[in-house]
């Protein structure tokens, strides 16, 4: 049964022109399948995305990504401002919130680093420390291996940073400040009690797990 059969029996010809007008049934363009992220064209993601307010997008993401993005859209707004969206947008470009830290927070001795860690800080400041993976431009300079003339000196791309950065702001409150630390290693030290036998030596590095 089409709209203009559910019609009442004294409805006007005005309203059986709207109604016909706005049922999809005769058209020949699917419309439950375009507005369907599992079902759509590829083509026609950056259109559905737009449509969903997706506000985190980049082109050379999977379709799989794209897909997933465009379905968790309406999920995702409801927790933009909170730590849980932070997670779940960095989840889309890579990245991984190890720890965070938001003010007012009371100044704890033995955590704090003076220099560091602010103690007059302003409301509505968060820290975030975040991990993403990067990756080294091919033909860059190895110290110790690289031979002049013959190897350029290069640095990682800046690029999974960036997209974190840019997660991080979508994910925030607009009011809110976040700085964000991607220095998720750090030197051992005496106090962390190192078994010097399992290989670590004092110029070691070691995975951060706090601020």
């Amino acid at each position: 049964m089409s709209l203009v059969d559910a019609l009442a029996d004294t409805s006007e010809t005005l309203e059986r022109a709207l109604v016909a007008a706005m049922d999809d049934g005769g058209l020949p363009v699917p419309i439950r399948t375009i507005v369907d992220p599992a079902a759509t064209p590829a083509a026609w993601l950056p259109w559905l995305a737009a449509h969903e307010s997706v506000n985190l997008w980049f082109g050379d993401w999977s379709e799989a990504r794209k897909r997933l993005v465009v379905t968790n859209a309406p999920l995702d707004a409801h927790y933009i401002g909170t730590r849980a969206g932070s997670i779940r947008y960095l989840a889309y470009v890579d990245g991984t919130l190890v720890d965070a830290v938001a003010y007012p927070t009371r100044f704890v001795l033995g955590r704090a680093v003076i220099g560091r860690t602010p103690i007059n800080h302003p409301p509505f400041l968060a820290r975030y420390l975040v991990k993403v993976e990067t990756s080294t431009p091919p033909r860059a300079l190895v110290l110790s291996r690289g031979v002049l003339g013959r190897a350029r000196l290069k640095t990682p791309s800046r690029e999974p940073f960036d997209r974190c950065l840019a997660a991080i702001r979508v994910a925030k409150a607009p009011e809110t400040e976040v700085r964000v630390d991607f220095g998720v290693y750090r030197r051992l030290r005496l106090s962390d009690a190192p078994c010097l036998d399992a290989g670590y030596r004092l110029d070691s590095f070691i995975a951060r797990s706090k601020l």
